[in-house]
């Protein structure tokens, strides 16, 4: 049995949604340069996972329980969020505040809202895939691998360890995840998410206040995006909430995939140079902060805060 040298860790499953008519995604550089390529080049490389033993021996398990147990129930998850015949409807006239709110950081406000019921499986496999894709980041892999430097372990050693830590780690984030508040963003304009080689932003170490250790944006595919948000309430986990974005709130998402890229910024569609450019490596504005009072989630958006 042949074992696996190249391993992605941008899985093949998410980035083939950000390919064009000809199976190609745009990839551009900081300085605007920008080129074509399949998802066979993206997101990819040599030996990431392998751990390596005496005589140089090489495990590459890591590389292949991401594979079976990571990456392919997520086949099923994007298919599941991306059929339409999921989602339900039902009639909803909000608070006005609250719609003016939702409106000045770039939500589609109607007078219905849409959800869908997450299948126990489907939830399992948001959890499994959104945890895997924060440690399994080459860059994360490396901040972990600078950390355990420190103990002058041989390069070898420290390898190992780190991938150890990697696991340990996703073990951490994935109940966590597994509990939050999951929400569905669809884009509703000319805009579409884009994905950066940083991968995905999170805060640590975690916030210890009010009980909302972090919140995660994760771009699935250039249509839809996926928001994280652990919270302490006993919400109905069954139920993701669906919003949809104007060109405004997608651009406002994209900030935080721009904000984390290091080398690339990957696209479905002809790239906006200028928005890239300009945002390549700037970390987001924290412009919108949360809050539990009188036990209730409380939403704040300052619009000049960086």
């Amino acid at each position: 049995m042949s074992r696996p040298k190249r391993h992605h860790w941008w899985p093949q499953v998410q980035s083939r949604t950000w390919t064009n008519s000809q199976g190609l995604v745009h990839v551009t550089r900081c300085n605007g340069d920008v080129f074509t390529t399949s998802p066979l080049n993206i997101g990819v490389e040599s030996e990431l996972y392998t751990r390596f033993g005496d005589v140089d021996t090489k495990d590459t398990s890591i590389e292949e329980w991401f594979s079976a147990e990571i990456d392919s129930p997520a086949r099923d998850m994007i298919e599941f969020l991306t059929n339409s015949a999921h989602i339900r409807r039902r009639n909803y006239k909000g608070d006005p505040a609250k719609v003016k709110l939702a409106k000045e950081v770039g939500y589609r406000v109607n007078s219905y809202v849409e959800y869908l019921h997450l299948p126990q499986e489907i939830r399992t496999a948001i959890s499994q895939y959104v945890s895997a894709l924060l440690v399994r980041n080459p860059y994360y892999l490396d901040k972990l691998t600078k950390f355990h430097n420190e103990n002058n372990n041989a390069v070898k050693d420290i390898k190992n360890i780190a991938l150890e830590n990697m696991l340990s780690i996703y073990r951490i984030y994935k109940p966590v995840i597994e509990r939050a508040t999951i929400m569905i963003i669809r884009r509703d304009g000319d805009s579409e998410f884009i994905y950066s080689d940083g991968g995905l932003s999170v805060t640590e170490p975690w916030r210890d206040s009010y009980g909302i250790p972090f919140d995660l944006h994760i771009p699935l595919t250039p249509d839809i995006a996926v928001q994280v948000l652990p919270t302490p309430f006993k919400d109905d986990l069954s139920i993701a909430h669906i919003s949809t974005m104007t060109n405004q709130g997608v651009a406002r998402m994209n900030k935080i995939a721009v904000g984390t890229a290091k080398r690339f910024v990957f696209t479905r569609q002809p790239p906006a140079i200028e928005f890239i450019t300009k945002n390549f490596g700037v970390p987001a504005p924290k412009n919108i902060g949360y809050r539990i009072l009188n036990g209730k989630l409380e939403t704040k958006y300052e619009p000049n805060r960086r």
